[in-house]
């Protein structure tokens, strides 16, 4: 753990001993898989990395009798991938609209296809003629026409939300809130589908955009919205479940409907699973970076009904893996709460790097870093307690460079579960380039200052773990 410039191998001290092939980690070809292009989720891996990752440790015979774990299940990949194989799938997620969108998911195959259908049908209608009034009474009036309908319909708008500018037209905020008003009498599973639907595709109409974070439409350098039809992605978004729901039926209905399957929405720190009762444990905790998970999805939280103020908003950053880094910058200096002497040591340099800018220099970042590592220990004694002897854990992760320290968190998390009585099978290099990340005085954006321009490599790696 030093300053970088760059970086010329990765140094993994850790063997990569080749037992099993895993798949690129990388989460873009789910958009392209049944089930799991439902909800694009920019955190997360690839269905492809699960499924070879059942595969290789867990025994076909038996299979139903085995429970497969993802405390931080996101929109469900693991879940899916886990139902498939035919074993019990339970997932804790503490961002209610990924909840939403993995229960959406789990609970598909409970749905009746031509039942479904109908109700797809209804909506689209409904809709199709409600939009047709509304986009009369934009042309012919503008603002002034909308005024009366939306008075009546923003009864069901959140009230604590807050943008920089309008989150959508009027036209477009009456078409939105209608549709979430007609999912309001669905019974689940439906009614959570059409939840689904409708949170994956509203930025799209909206005066918001993903790049990759959420920010304006001119801030990206785009137009704003000014009218645009809410059912048609909607439908199209519906339509692609409903194919997939027979798919899943056709190919994976016996299975899959038999098995235990649970979707916690809150934090897996408050987990209630019994000890050794895991056979296999499959995720990618959130990484150490600046990225928060939360407040990107705060259109879908408000506009779903799923938050209804900033105390909501605060509480989910608290309790969440790792904080949102502003929720602790401020604090007094907060210590590694285990023995790990080389890590207290790199977390006293960071500390130490632009004192001047207080909370928004190393003293910050240090309190980050250190609270950060203290849930990784947390996470690995609760993982412990509950893996089955012999058991598996696979968890994905990615090195971060903070103020310009590299911090090998694969190599860190891997020597801490070991600390802790875990077996380090070994550490898999699952994906060799990362871009995205928040970093700041970084060889990964700037190369060194010599002119020399091979830059940190950012990578993701799967520590396999035994009890």
């Amino acid at each position: 753990m030093a300053v970088v410039r760059e970086q010329m191998g990765l140094g993994l001290p850790y063997d990569v001993n080749g037992k099993a092939e895993l798949r690129d980690a990388a989460a873009a070809e789910n958009k392209l898989l049944p089930v799991h292009r439902w909800v694009p989720w920019i955190a997360g891996f690839s269905a492809q990395f699960v499924e070879d990752a059942i595969e290789a440790y867990l025994p076909k015979q038996g299979r139903r009798r085995q429970r497969v774990l993802d405390p931080f299940a996101g929109v469900g990949t693991t879940l899916v991938e886990a139902l498939k194989a035919g074993c019990h799938a339970v997932g804790y997620e503490i961002n209610a609209f990924a909840a939403l969108a993995a229960r959406a998911k789990v609970h598909c195959i409970d749905v009746r296809p031509a039942s479904f259908a109908v109700e797809v049908d209804i909506f689209r209608s409904a809709m199709a003629r409600f939009e047709s009034e509304i986009d009369r009474r934009w042309a012919e009036g503008g603002p002034e026409a909308m005024a009366g309908v939306l008075d009546t319909l923003r009864a069901g708008s959140p009230a604590g939300f807050r943008s920089r500018i309008p989150f959508f037209s009027p036209p477009v905020e009456a078409k939105f809130l209608s549709a979430l008003g007609h999912t309001a009498p669905l019974a689940e599973p439906h009614r959570a589908l059409f939840r689904a639907a409708l949170g994956a595709t509203m930025i799209s109409f909206s005066n918001y955009s993903y790049e990759p974070s959420l920010s304006s439409r001119p801030g990206a350098g785009k137009a704003l919205i000014e009218n645009a039809s809410v059912t048609l992605p909607v439908c199209r978004k519906l339509d692609a479940m409903l194919e997939d729901i027979a798919w899943a039926d056709a190919n994976y209905g016996t299975i899959w409907r038999r098995q235990q399957r649970e979707i916690v929405s809150g934090s897996y720190f408050n987990s209630a699973l019994g000890r050794g009762t895991v056979s296999l444990l499959i995720t990618s905790p959130p990484y150490m970076n600046n990225y928060h998970y939360v407040r990107n999805t705060r259109p879908q939280l408000y506009w779903l009904g799923l938050i209804q103020g900033p105390d909501d908003l605060r509480n989910y950053e608290q309790e969440s893996f790792g904080k949102f880094w502003q929720t602790v910058r401020q604090a007094g200096a907060i210590d590694l709460a285990f023995d790990f002497p080389a890590l207290a040591v790199e977390i006293a340099r960071l500390r130490a790097y632009s004192v001047e800018r207080g909370q928004y220099g190393g003293p910050g970042w240090a309190n980050y870093v250190a609270t950060y590592f203290n849930d990784c220990s947390r996470f690995i004694q609760l993982t412990k307690r509950q893996l089955r002897p012999g058991a598996r854990a696979i968890i994905v992760v990615g090195n971060s460079i903070i103020q310009g320290i590299e911090f090998q968190v694969d190599q860190l998390l891997a020597e801490l579960a070991e600390r802790q009585g875990l077996t380090v099978e070994e550490v898999r290099l699952v994906r060799k380039k990362r871009v995205g990340n928040s970093i700041i005085n970084s060889s990964v954006r700037n190369g060194r200052e010599d002119g020399f321009t091979h830059k940190t490599r950012l990578y993701d790696a799967a520590v396999i773990l035994r009890a």
